[in-house]
């Protein structure tokens, strides 16, 4: 006589079936951890990327309305623009329209840049005062606190009756050059819940150019 097979399942079957439902549910739930930590770090990455975004429209804003402004005393002569390394200085005609600082009301303001532990940085003064190249005095903006570092470069073209070519220089002194850069060089450093992060370089073409001695 055939024994009746229909009698159930055994324990043995139980609980490869158990066995099989445990290993089914931990790989949906590493499925859903690793899209959950997808979509994190996505969302981080935009954050950063908009960051990025808007300091680099600001101080490029700033930048594009340099102007060249200089002054020529008997007691002073000197073109105000100051291009180190790790910072810059320039007379700026990109001011606030609603600003009620001293800086904004002429339509022309004195910007540094430059980054400190604290972060990135913008100082600014009245354009015409002599000590604008200190570090010191004026009105200081916290721009990002998570850049730690900048490197700047200035590319430099010579004057009429020179035969050279255009140069990227790491520095510009208002002693020896009485004219802008052509354009400037930006590379920041972001340092953002311990990571370092080397931010793609910005080149800024100046708008206006100082032609008295071209």
């Amino acid at each position: 006589m055939r024994r009746n097979s229909s009698a159930g399942f055994t324990l043995l079957e139980i609980l490869i079936a158990m066995s099989l439902s445990i290993v089914i549910l931990v790989i949906l739930f590493a499925a859903m951890r690793l899209g959950y930590q997808s979509q994190g770090k996505g969302s981080e990455r935009e954050e950063v990327t908009q960051k990025i975004r808007i300091v680099n429209d600001r101080i490029a804003w700033l930048l594009r309305g340099a102007y060249p402004f200089s002054v020529k005393r008997p007691d002073l002569q000197k073109f105000f623009f100051d291009g180190k390394s790790d910072r810059v200085g320039f007379v700026t005609t990109s001011v606030d329209s609603y600003g009620k600082g001293p800086e904004d009301l002429a339509g022309l303001k004195w910007v540094s840049i430059y980054a400190d532990n604290d972060g990135l940085k913008i100082r600014e003064k009245v354009f015409f005062l002599e000590d604008v190249f200190e570090d010191s005095g004026g009105t200081v903006y916290l721009l990002d606190p998570e850049v730690k570092k900048i490197e700047l470069e200035y590319y430099d073209v010579p004057r009429k009756g020179i035969e050279k070519d255009g140069e990227w220089v790491s520095d510009w002194d208002p002693d020896e050059k009485n004219y802008l850069p052509d354009a400037v060089k930006l590379k920041m450093i972001f340092e953002r819940k311990g990571k370092t992060e080397h931010v793609p370089e910005m080149i800024v073409h100046l708008n206006a150019r100082n032609n008295l001695n071209f």
